[in-house]
């Protein structure tokens, strides 16, 4: 149809009609001139949604971009045919909220007695929906950790990025076991998000030998141990799906040395200039060849995935944590 698909459009009506409706409910406390207006743009989107024009920008003809329209359904425009004092306000949207999402990312490098970690993030913009958090315990004795993927890109899935991050770190600095964060953080993430976006996540904390370990739809989370390499299937659904989700946490032992790799499938579904992807073996097999520490082994993998897709532009965030049981 266009930039949204077709029961997107239809989920956005009610979305549009509530806002006529608390645009009406105070009509009478707001300029009527001002309130005309308003209402005038929201008949006017929801004719084009009846004509089948919706999300078609109103001079070239051409899809106005999915990010702007999940922000503002009212857009008329594509980002070409902004006015000039529209497209300065949209340069300083993205140049702020690339300063929050850089302010929310963890130290690069966080170690305890016992363990250590890493962690690289590439967004393919801008600003990316790929959620990274690295939370030593306060006592020193271990390290919460988690990666995860916001459905969608830019700046609107930047905005829910945050919103995930905001809810772990709440429900973290409460000490709470790693088997209460993830239904919470699933309700709190549910309840406060709309019903077309859900979020994949893989969630840990570091035991005295080990890491406990949720795997929610994301990536298969690999465990590197000197006789190969044990892969993490999934064991809860993705958050944001249904308020009531079940995730079962499991208890991995490591040895010294051990570490474990978490990972976006901006790396794994990064395509060369054949359109090969990168693919899980090829980054099993690398991971394997340059075991060392981990903001090493980190960043040999973002250097052989940039070799690997050569002139093939990113389209998708890329993220990697590597956590590693000391030696």
């Amino acid at each position: 149809m266009n930039a949204f698909s077709v029961s997107a459009v239809h989920q956005l009506r009610p979305r549009i009609l509530e806002r006529r409706a608390r645009l009406q409910a105070v009509s009478k406390s707001v300029s009527a001139d001002y309130v005309h207006s308003l209402l005038a743009e929201i008949d006017a989107t929801l004719a084009r949604i009846d004509h089948g024009r919706y999300g078609l920008c109103e001079i070239c003809h051409d899809p106005i971009e999915a990010d702007r329209l999940e922000r503002n359904p009212l857009e008329r425009f594509c980002l070409d045919h902004l006015t000039d004092t529209e497209l300065r306000a949209h340069e300083q949207d993205l140049e702020l909220a690339t300063q929050i999402q850089a302010r929310l990312l963890p130290a690069h490098d966080i170690s305890t007695a016992k363990w250590e970690a890493h962690f690289r993030y590439e967004p393919a913009g801008m600003v990316g929906g790929d959620y990274c958090e690295i939370i030593p315990a306060r006592d020193g004795s271990g390290i919460f950790f988690a990666l995860g993927d916001v459905t969608g890109k830019g700046v609107a899935a930047s905005l829910l990025m945050t919103h995930l991050s905001a809810i772990f770190r709440s429900l973290v600095s409460l000490d709470m076991p790693l088997c209460d964060i993830l239904p919470r953080a699933n309700r709190l993430f549910c309840e406060s998000t709309p019903t077309t976006h859900y979020a994949t996540l893989v969630a840990g904390r570091t035991t005295e030998n080990g890491i406990e370990l949720c795997n929610a739809g994301h990536c298969r989370p690999l465990l590197l141990r000197p006789d190969g390499v044990v892969r993490i299937d999934s064991a809860g659904l993705p958050l944001g799906l249904f308020c009531e989700g079940k995730y079962d946490i499991g208890h991995l032992s490591l040895e010294p040395c051990d570490r474990l790799v978490l990972y976006s499938d901006g790396i794994t579904e990064a395509e060369d200039p054949d359109a090969d992807d990168y693919g899980e073996e090829r980054l099993i097999a690398f991971l394997q060849a340059h075991a060392g520490r981990p903001a090493e082994m980190a960043g040999a993998v973002l250097d052989d995935l940039a070799t690997f897709r050569g002139s093939r532009a990113r389209l998708d965030d890329v993220t990697l944590l590597v956590v590693r049981r000391g030696c």
